[in-house]
């Protein structure tokens, strides 16, 4: 598992007891000859701003232990990618440019959509789905991929485009 989902999980599972020891609070609260206590006013107010700052408290430590494993805006510059790969999405084919790339190489993959949403879905010679990006027309949707593996990759489209999408599907050779 990642950082991320381990941060995650462990934060799930703390609001999970928390919310499993309020629950049992509120039973044994309606059980018979269990004695209810009333609170101030100040006291119940002072309790909800409490309520409130653990509450933000908890989200800004999520934020703080996932906002760092987020993958947006590194794909987006060219640094250290050594190959660059062009793929148009258009009903009902794909064109890809230039239709060989090396193995074990950084590729800057620059994805775009000539008419309708599309939806790329690469999937290495094993056939397990390796990449998918979605794409809306007129706008380039960049990102980086290493192909781990020679071979032939299959390239599908992955978003229902029209009458003829199950024909959508081209593919690229990662040469050694």
């Amino acid at each position: 598992m990642t950082d991320t989902a381990w941060v995650i999980t462990i934060l799930y599972a703390v609001a999970t007891i928390i919310a499993v020891s309020l629950l049992l609070v509120v039973f044994r609260s309606t059980r018979v000859g269990f004695r209810v206590r009333t609170a101030s006013r100040e006291k119940l107010e002072r309790r909800e701003s409490y309520w409130g700052i653990t509450v933000v408290a908890l989200l800004v430590v999520t934020l703080g232990g996932t906002i760092f494993a987020i993958p947006y805006g590194s794909d987006q510059d060219s640094g250290g990618a050594a190959q660059r790969l062009k793929i148009v999405g258009r009903q009902f084919a794909w064109t890809i440019d230039p239709p060989r790339v090396r193995a074990g190489v950084a590729t800057r993959v620059e994805l775009g959509a000539a008419d309708v949403n599309h939806a790329l879905g690469i999937y290495d010679p094993d056939g397990a789905l390796v990449k998918q990006v979605n794409v809306v027309p007129g706008v380039t949707q960049p990102f980086r991929i290493t192909f781990e593996k020679p071979g032939r990759y299959e390239i599908r489209c992955l978003e229902f485009c029209g009458v003829d999408h199950h024909l959508m599907e081209n593919t690229l050779e990662v040469t050694p």
